[in-house]
């Protein structure tokens, strides 16, 4: 889950890797360091923390680098520490290596290298790649490069650089991915694990594949198989957005990504309604209606707040076109013999379209023949390439690690989905028109509820003491739950469970107590006399409630100690005013706590490890 940034050319590197380990932040934020050459030496800079405390090193110390590495960590093997910060080297500092991804097998290398009498200076797997390739180095980068890899086992993205060769850097890729960029004109190129960290819209970007590696030079880039055949790539221009990062007149960017929500609904929205028909239709989709009119399954791929909003869109398929849904982790699905067929839809949802389990996953389902929808917010990602067809969120960049935004932009896109394939079954033009008018009520519902902010930041204030809470939910309430419990556990480190109401009595309520506040979604009009009962239940134990409820909700008011009512909207859209209710609730808790919002500890924004 790290950041891999390098550069060759006639413009300052350091500079350069360092602006791009910046739009890499999102995928680890534990330690930081960059590495050249200059001068028939390799330079290099490490610091635990954010780029931040690595920049302010490197300016207090610059030198002038004929090429640069760069990377950002999120710590697998080996403590957040300096000595274990990337980049990492052989014994003779001649070798540098920055890397994402795990060797499985880095143990057994590093035992049979210490048999030859190498010695180690860190706990990482890491390093186990630099020593290897010293150890077959004979003045060939790329061979030794590759031959280091025929022993390793596992998944990686991998930079190398040696101080003898200032004008080379050798890039490999498996299962990680690695874009490569250049400008034969200007005479530079890029490599990045993300290729929107490239600064231009007009460089030629190249994507390696598996076991593809790159000998990238200033004025050329050659990319050979595994077995040293050099390949014919085409390259592309990506047409890439550039954005300001800013946080405006908000304290922290997650508070700032919750009042954009309004807009980046609306956006999620905008132009896809046909209103006359009351369905839907979607840019550049390559999944035609007979496409869409075969499918008899629909299986919804994803993980944490992706596999959240996965679990709701379930519901959202099945109450809108009959066809039997279901969403599934994606570590857990990959590790199954899934049933799957060429009528199953795969829906993966990944907000950065580079989580590596939902990709493995993918992988896995288009093996067997099923077509792949992406639902995803990062044009030129590994997901939106390799899906058959995508539909992108428009939310814009999410810069929090705790997401928001892109989780209610994600139940938008589902609904329109939902909606558009019920229209090709049994669903009237008058009930998609009726539907197509609730969405459109919903920035403006939104907006109402984020006008609740100062009565959520005064309750939060009382509850934020707690160390334990239960989320309750019925229905799709129940997936909302759980990401409103993830939510607080994110940013404000406190054990937060998500539990299916009904589920209470069947084991959770023996830990209810005075001590542990119940806090009830109670957003869902079928099932609300059983949620009222279940809240029932656990007042009888003594604990604190506080209920989320649409106004006029009968009885809630005798049964909670604190309800914030909510503006009233169909069940099935319930989920989203509901959600940023709870989004701003664990705002305002983790705020009176005063930890890192924006930077939760451990977290990083795409998961690109097992």
């Amino acid at each position: 889950m790290c950041g891999i940034f390098g550069y060759i050319g006639p413009d300052n590197s350091a500079a350069i890797c360092l602006e791009g380990l910046k739009k890499l932040e999102y995928r680890g934020y534990d330690s930081a360091g960059l590495v050249g050459v200059a001068e028939g030496q390799l330079h290099f800079w490490k610091e635990v923390g954010k780029i931040r405390v690595l920049e302010q090193a490197w300016s207090e110390k610059p030198v002038s680098l004929s090429l640069a590495i760069a990377h950002t960590r999120w710590a697998t093997h080996g403590k957040p520490t300096r000595e274990n910060a990337h980049p990492h080297f052989d014994e003779h500092l001649r070798i540098a290596v920055v890397h994402n991804g795990i060797i499985e097998n880095h143990n057994a290398l590093r035992e049979m290298l210490k048999s030859y009498g190498i010695k180690f200076n860190s706990e990482t797997d890491t390093e186990v790649i630099a020593q290897l390739i010293a150890h077959y180095y004979k003045g060939d980068l790329a061979a030794a490069t590759q031959q280091a890899l025929s022993l390793m086992q596992g998944f990686w993205g991998i930079a190398v650089i040696h101080k003898d060769h200032p004008d080379q850097i050798i890039a490999v890729s498996r299962e990680n991915p690695l874009a490569v960029a250049f400008n034969p004109s200007s005479g530079e190129a890029f490599l990045s694990s993300d290729p929107n960290a490239f600064h231009s819209s007009d460089l030629d970007v190249l994507f390696l594949r598996n076991d593809e590696l790159a000998v990238i030079q200033a004025d050329k880039v050659e990319v050979f198989d595994s077995s040293r055949t050099q390949i014919a790539k085409t390259p592309e221009k990506l047409g890439l957005e550039n954005y300001t990062r800013s946080k405006g007149d908000f304290e922290h960017f997650m508070l700032k990504e919750i009042f954009e929500q309004p807009q980046t609904i609306e956006q999620a929205l905008h132009n896809r309604f046909i209103e006359d028909f009351g369905t839907v239709e979607f840019e550049n989709f390559h999944l035609t209606p007979q496409d869409l009119q075969a499918v008899r399954r629909i299986l919804i791929l994803g993980c944490g707040t992706s596999w959240h909003a996965g679990c709701i869109g379930a519901f959202l398929f099945e109450e809108k076109t009959r066809i039997p849904a279901h969403a599934e982790i994606a570590s857990e699905f990959r590790y199954k013999n899934p049933i799957v067929s060429e009528n199953t839809l795969v829906i993966a949802i990944s907000q950065s379209g580079e989580t590596l389990d939902t990709i493995a996953a993918v992988r896995e389902v288009k093996q067997k023949g099923s077509k792949v929808l992406a639902i995803c917010n990062v044009r030129n990602s590994t997901l939106t390439r390799e899906a058959d067809a995508t539909v992108f969120l428009r939310a814009g960049p999410e810069i929090s690690v705790c997401s928001t935004k892109a989780f209610t932009s994600q139940l938008t896109v589902l609904s329109l989905l939902a909606l558009l394939m019920g229209r090709q079954r049994h669903l009237s033009k008058e009930e998609g028109q009726a539907f197509l008018a609730e969405l459109h009520r919903l920035p403006a519902l939104v907006q109402q509820v984020l006008d609740l902010d100062a009565i959520i930041e005064e309750v939060a204030s009382r509850y934020s003491h707690y160390k334990n809470f239960f989320f309750l939910g019925r229905h799709c309430m129940y997936p909302a739950s759980l990401e409103a419990a993830l939510k607080l556990k994110e940013i404000s480190y406190i054990n937060a469970s998500g539990i299916a109401a009904g589920e209470m009595k069947h084991g959770p309520i023996a830990l209810v107590d005075a001590q542990l506040p119940v806090i009830g979604l109670c957003g869902n009009r079928r099932t609300m006399d059983k949620m009222l009962s279940n809240l029932t239940e656990v007042k009888s134990r003594g604990a604190p409630i506080l209920a989320f409820a649409f106004e006029n909700t009968l009885e809630i008011d005798t049964l909670a100690n604190d309800v914030i009512y909510l503006p009233s909207c169909p069940d099935e859209l319930a989920p989203i005013p509901f959600s940023i209710a709870a989004q701003l609730f664990a705002y305002y808790v983790a705020h009176q706590r005063g930890t890192d919002i924006d930077h939760p500890r451990n977290l990083a924004k795409s998961v690109t490890v097992e």
